[in-house]
């Protein structure tokens, strides 16, 4: 679990690269195939077949592909049809998960995991789906994660608005704060910072969390760089993860001290609060200013009002859903063009 850019997707790799663990790439479908499934109480050879047929269907999650995991479709369903191997969707989520392609060499399978940023809403809800889960969640420095949506706005990742990518992050890290103190036993919290500054400690501690022993090879996952571009052939993956093409480094920390202006710092460092302390991140300042918090009023009445229909989106159809989740930040986008250009939060330091 983790904001967008907040390094889930090295944290991802790094586990993907371990011989026992398996984690496909990026593909939001948990919430609307169990929305869809979570009804069947038999799970019997007609049934299974309508899942493999359904998650096949050409465009069945819009622009998502499924053909990116490339999933072996016959040894998939001969091995769900296997007696006593199915008895409930989370069962089928996990094998789907499970037969999805890695570049990675594998022995055996202990651990099947997923990374979603979008997930990260829906906490309390996969806490419930999954009983027996554990979930690990990244934080980044809130003015780095900033920066680094912002220097990726033409990828339309999320509304690069000072005021509101701020308090996402706060709502987010508070969220996982929250969970973490009601199950201690199933969350870890840790830190960009710490897992590039000192990355063989972090992920050994990462590993026995899981109860999965320690694998240092993990850290070559950048010679796998050609086969991992060859496989998705896609441009936007060396775009927007053009950094996991090196080994692990500390080149992507404190960004926000060159490309963020005093101002913009010091909206950030209100609004995060106590939240960045908690977190044991340095504000620059800690003045409180009522021009600010006004400012940021409709940000935040947004943050809730998004993660709110969001949520409720999630137990609708996933057509339905899809769309809340990207209409809603098209309202953000207009405010912003509303704006104009050059004020606070929009533009970076020249």
């Amino acid at each position: 679990m983790g904001r967008p850019r907040s390094g889930t997707t090295l944290l991802k790799t790094l586990f993907d690269a371990h011989p026992n663990v398996k984690i496909p790439s990026e593909l939001p479908i948990f919430l609307p195939l169990y929305q869809k499934f979570k009804g069947v109480k038999n799970w019997d050879e007609k049934n299974i077949t309508l899942f493999i047929d359904h998650i096949f269907k050409p465009d069945v999650f819009n622009n998502r592909r499924i053909e990116n995991l490339k999933i072996d479709r016959e040894r998939f369903t001969e091995e769900l049809l296997n007696p006593g191997q199915i008895s409930s969707i989370q069962d089928l989520l996990i094998k789907f998960n499970e037969h999805a392609y890695s570049p990675f060499d594998k022995k055996e399978i202990l651990l099947v995991g997923d990374k979603n940023p979008v997930y990260s809403i829906y906490t309390k809800r996969f806490i419930k789906i999954f009983p027996e889960a554990r979930f690990i969640c990244i934080v980044r420095d809130y003015r780095d994660n900033f920066v680094s949506l912002r220097n990726l706005q033409e990828m339309k990742l999320e509304a690069p608005l000072l005021t509101l990518q701020i308090a996402r992050w706060v709502h987010i890290t508070r969220l996982f704060h929250r969970c973490a103190a009601r199950y201690p036993e199933r969350f870890c919290i840790v830190r960009y910072e710490d897992l590039v500054q000192q990355p063989e400690k972090t992920f050994e501690s990462l590993c026995g969390f899981l109860n999965i022993p320690y694998s240092p090879g993990v850290f070559n996952f950048h010679m796998k760089k050609d086969e991992i571009l060859n496989t998705f052939q896609n441009p936007a993956i060396e775009i927007i993860h053009k950094s996991l093409m090196s080994p692990v480094n500390t080149g992507r920390m404190n960004l926000w001290k060159e490309q963020m202006t005093a101002a913009e710092i010091q909206v950030a460092d209100q609004i995060a609060g106590s939240t960045a302390d908690l977190m044991h991140y340095e504000r620059a300042g800690k003045s409180w200013y009522f021009s600010i918090f006004m400012r940021s009023i409709p940000m935040w009445l947004y943050c809730k009002l998004l993660f709110t229909m969001m949520t409720v989106g999630s137990r609708l159809p996933y057509r339905m859903s899809r769309s809340i989740a990207l209409n809603l930040p098209g309202l953000v986008r207009f405010y912003s063009k509303l704006r104009g250009k050059g004020k606070t939060g929009n533009q970076p330091k020249q």
